[in-house]
């Protein structure tokens, strides 16, 4: 094998895949990229964790076709050093390799490329094509709320339901929800809906290839597999095992208390009362009356803070505790300048919400308080 490669080309490829590949696990070679050059104008690296695999195509001037395995941490921390120059690469004996930019000269070992695992089977069929900026915000509006519990895998993931041309995406771990439907391309002809688990460590890849967000995204799904395609890009990963809960079911619809205010006042008052909450519970009060929302915090060690907001409201006294970093992570992706809590009394779930997009929701259960039982998460 003999190529060259732009630097800044051959960077941003290796540089995708750093999330992906296994520095320290149980088999060495799921540390390594896999490099292979079968066309005259183009590379493919691909790499794995068995659970997720990605490849893309990158042009390149091949010469001389043929694969190496190496190690991606290492290689992508040596091109990142290189100067902006052409880089010059050739396969010798016994898979080592030489590297060349500049006046800088590397050999490199490798592994045998045909013991490196095959990239899992998807299908280029797509069901559901998603614009490159609805897909990032629809992402970065729900992704927060996906649970970091690895033993609940139903939870480990976002919910992708497909209905005509409207796609919602949920995530939720138990004692928050976050919501958004948004627009798309629907190819699936019978249009029925459609639902998939979307693992958390692929949409975290997926973020990666969303440099340009005006580019089209192509959704598919084949056996045990689920793959988002973008040009000569692919990111594969395995379905997520389990059930997501009945979401709806816990949607309120009955809380007629509803408190408006500037979500940026509200934001900085909010992370200033934070600072005093409890470290463990983060526990903040909200206590809403006319025309205010006082924020209270009360630690027996480090103390005590309280700050006034000015809202919107005419109704009843409602108070309601509330983890402070759920409602920062809800106000912090909301691109709106006004927010609405939706609430009924100090036992129920708190919905945030905006006039100016209807489609995004986010619930805060009150502390003490679970979205879910187990039987709940089964119907």
């Amino acid at each position: 094998m003999e190529v060259r490669v732009s630097r800044d080309v051959f960077l941003k490829a290796v540089q995708k895949v750093q999330g992906i590949v296994e520095p320290k696990g149980a088999m060495p070679i799921l540390s390594h990229l896999h490099l292979s050059a079968v066309e005259k104008d183009s590379i493919f690296i691909r790499a794995t964790d068995l659970e997720i695999g990605t490849l893309g195509s990158y042009p390149a001037n091949v010469t001389a076709e043929g694969a190496v395995v190496l190690n991606a941490r290492k290689l992508f921390d040596i091109i990142r050093e290189l100067p902006n120059e052409e880089i010059y690469i050739k396969k010798e004996e016994n898979n080592w390799i030489t590297l060349k930019c500049g006046k800088s000269k590397f050999r490199l070992p490798g592994l045998l490329p045909q013991d490196y695992p095959p990239m899992p089977e998807y299908s280029d069929q797509v069901v559901i094509e998603f614009d490159g900026n609805i897909l990032k915000e629809m992402i970065r509006k729900t992704f927060f709320s996906v649970s970091p519990d690895e033993s609940r895998q139903a939870l480990n993931g976002l919910l992708l339901e497909t209905e005509g041309s409207n796609a919602t995406l949920v995530g939720t771990d138990g004692h928050r929800l976050a919501l958004i439907s948004r627009p798309v391309n629907s190819r699936n002809n019978d249009k029925k809906k459609l639902n998939f688990l979307l693992p958390k460590k692929a949409l975290s890849e997926l973020l990666k290839l969303m440099e340009d967000g005006n580019d089209k995204f192509g959704f598919s799904s084949h056996e045990n597999h689920l793959a988002f395609i973008h040009g000569k890009q692919v990111i594969v990963s395995r379905k997520v095992d389990g059930k997501f809960p009945n979401y709806r079911q816990v949607i309120p619809t009955d809380n007629p208390l509803k408190a408006q205010a500037n979500r940026e006042d509200l934001t900085r008052a909010l992370k200033r009362v934070a600072l005093l909450a409890d470290e463990k519970s983060k526990m903040v009060r909200f206590e809403i009356q006319k025309g205010t929302l006082t924020l209270i915090s009360d630690n027996t060690d480090l103390g005590a803070a309280v700050e006034e907001v000015a809202i919107e409201y005419d109704g009843d006294e409602v108070s309601i505790g509330l983890n402070a970093k759920y409602v920062l992570d809800i106000l912090s992706v909301m691109d709106v300048e006004m927010v609405t809590l939706n609430l009924k009394d100090q036992n129920h779930s708190c919905l945030f919400t905006s006039d100016s997009d209807d489609q995004y929701k986010s619930i805060v259960m009150p502390m003490r308080c679970l979205l879910y039982t187990s039987d709940a998460a089964d119907e």
